[in-house]
């Protein structure tokens, strides 16, 4: 029986522009170490699902067309790399809108579950920020957080992760030996 994995896309797959977003195809760079996550997961058997807060759209900044063009071409660049992303869910709502599946809400992940019919409990999310992590409890799901931030201070929170690694392949050779600890810890590789 397959696994599954959520993942958030800017900050974990690709690099976050700071203050902006990925409007176009040039402006997306994969995070070194994301394609062999990927590839890593998909040996693994693990299904990848990508649910991302992608606000650029109904800010006017990109259009929905924009987006899908941008996850067609990162989707085969995984593929070319050995990877699969099963599904990819996006919330293009500006924070006002008061979107339900607007993390930290966790609607996008409630229409993963819908979709693909796995469970929380036995999934992950990887996220890069603090509302990935409330999104993952509110559904009951194990969260690890990629950072590259020396204290990144996910463990101190309420709702802290599992574990804090550097990257998508930190995170994919964690999966594995995963246990849960007794209490959130960072792993430096």
């Amino acid at each position: 029986m397959p696994r599954f994995v959520l993942l958030d896309r800017d900050g974990v797959i690709n690099r976050r522009v700071v203050g902006g977003y990925v409007t176009c195809w040039e402006e997306f760079v994969f995070l070194p170490g994301a394609l062999e996550g990927l590839r890593l997961l998909t040996e693994k058997n693990y299904y990848v699902i990508v649910v991302s807060n992608q606000a650029g759209v109904g800010k006017g900044l990109m259009t929905a067309a924009d987006l899908q063009e941008i996850t067609r071409k990162f989707v085969k660049e995984v593929d070319a790399h050995g990877g699969r992303i099963r599904s990819v869910y996006y919330c293009t709502h500006r924070a006002e809108d008061d979107c339900p599946c607007r993390k930290p809400r966790p609607g996008l992940l409630l229409k993963a579950l819908a979709e693909h019919h796995f469970s929380f409990e036995d999934a992950f999310l990887i996220g890069d920020s603090e509302s990935d992590l409330m999104a993952a409890r509110a559904v009951g799901c194990p969260a690890i957080m990629v950072s590259n931030a020396p204290e990144p201070g996910f463990d101190k929170l309420p709702h802290a992760p599992q574990v804090t690694v550097p990257s998508l392949l930190a995170a994919a050779a964690f999966l594995p030996r995963f246990q849960t600890p007794a209490r959130p810890r960072a792993l430096d590789s």
